[in-house]
């Protein structure tokens, strides 16, 4: 299959957007205050793999929870000024390469960069790391970024051209989730033989990019924008379906770089000015050797690969969580992209049959993305405060 999958956590029917404004006559910010806000955060994938079961078993299985989360990236630009930082910070972006928690202990991997405005830094902030193991979960290929962030006249006053606030980019390689030795007992339930040292699930390198600023607007004044975008490549379950598991991957011709996920928040301040458009590609699912099956953003489907269950849920997005006020002051969105649950069950007499271990993937997603400005848009007097402190 052509490298690509894609999962921007934005599919939402133009109809289902359009009765969300309808309903929602949210205000957005202080209107006194005249301020406005950006936040939008992301990872490219995270994972969680637990075993162990509350009823004895015929074959013992040690219990074990952990998960890990690779390349977050998280950004916000605030003229009240940014919760949580120096007074005088007024845009920030942040990316860490991978969080990891198990066996009770939360630590982050101590490779992360941020960037924080004002002041303002000419150059981006970057970082990198090749070949990190993550203990039980897998190993991760490679891991790069950069993030920059913004804060000046002409990016926040009234008559300017705008500009970006906040701009990051994570890029991953090749992600190797759960390797078969680290399953003990579980393995020899795995429905397929997997060779000592054979991951479970494996993802493709890919990409996360995400970015918030201003534009002018024809009264001068400038409304306010998120956008994310991204890509990642095969997903393979179980060796893929090649060796009896489950391969996806994008539907299409894919040069292996182009963003195949896409979408975009406004703001305007004027009535029908909160707007969300995006783009999602088509997938092909491959079970071992079945016909190829599309997949749609809305799909959910669960698959038996004879005592294992794969459920896959693409572009599971929440309606209820989109927000277009009618005023054209906010507009945000939250969701996520691919996900991936395995799970491995035993026949027990009486019981019937019980989940000795899962393994949930989800790809591509951006739990939050949202935009306010004042009404009328983001003008002098609006930014006003802020520009004091430049």
């Amino acid at each position: 299959m052509a490298a690509g999958v894609a999962g921007a956590a934005l599919a939402c029917s133009a109809a289902g957007l359009q009765a969300q404004a309808a309903e929602s006559g949210q205000a957005g910010p202080d209107q006194r205050s005249g301020e406005f806000r950006i936040v939008a955060d992301g990872y490219y994938a995270t994972a969680q793999v637990r075993t162990g079961a509350q009823v004895p078993l015929p074959v013992p299985v040690p219990e074990l929870d952990a998960h890990v989360t690779v390349g977050q990236i998280e950004s916000e630009a605030n003229s009240a000024g940014v919760e949580g930082e120096d007074e005088g910070v007024f845009s920030r972006a942040f990316g860490t390469i991978a969080s990891i928690g198990g066996a009770g202990a939360e630590f982050d991997v101590p490779y992360l960069v941020e960037q924080v405005a004002l002041p303002e830094e000419a150059d981006t902030a970057t970082y990198g790391l090749h070949g990190l193991e993550v203990p039980i979960l897998g190993n991760l290929d490679a891991i790069s970024g950069e993030v920059k962030a913004n804060w000046n006249d002409d990016l926040v006053t009234e008559g300017s051209e705008g500009g970006v606030l906040t701009s990051l980019y994570s890029g991953v390689g090749e992600v190797d989730l759960i390797d078969v030795a680290d399953l003990g007992a579980v393995a020899d339930l795995l429905p397929i033989e997997l060779p000592v040292g054979s991951p479970v699930v494996t993802v493709g390198a890919g990409q996360l990019l995400q970015e918030t600023g201003t534009f002018p607007k024809e009264d001068g004044s400038l409304g306010a924008y998120a956008e994310v975008s991204g890509r990642f490549a095969d997903l393979s379950v179980l060796g893929g379906a090649a060796n009896g598991g489950i391969s996806l991957g994008f539907a299409g011709a894919d040069d292996g770089e182009t963003p195949n996920a896409w979408g975009r928040l406004e703001a305007t301040g004027e009535p029908g000015g909160a707007g969300f458009d995006y783009e999602l590609p088509a997938l092909e699912l491959h079970v071992g050797d079945n016909d190829v099956i599309h997949v749609e953003p809305g799909f959910d489907e669960t698959f038996d690969l004879g005592g294992l269950s794969v459920n896959l849920n693409f572009a599971d997005y929440r309606d209820s969580d989109t927000v277009l006020a009618e005023d054209g002051t906010v507009a945000s969105a939250s969701g996520g992209g691919l996900s991936v649950r395995v799970a491995v069950n035993v026949p027990i007499p009486v019981l019937g049959d019980v989940e000795v271990a899962s393994a949930e993937v989800g790809l591509l997603s951006f739990p939050e993305l949202s935009v306010e400005v004042p009404q009328g848009g983001i003008t002098g007097a609006a930014a006003a405060e802020a520009a004091r402190s430049l």
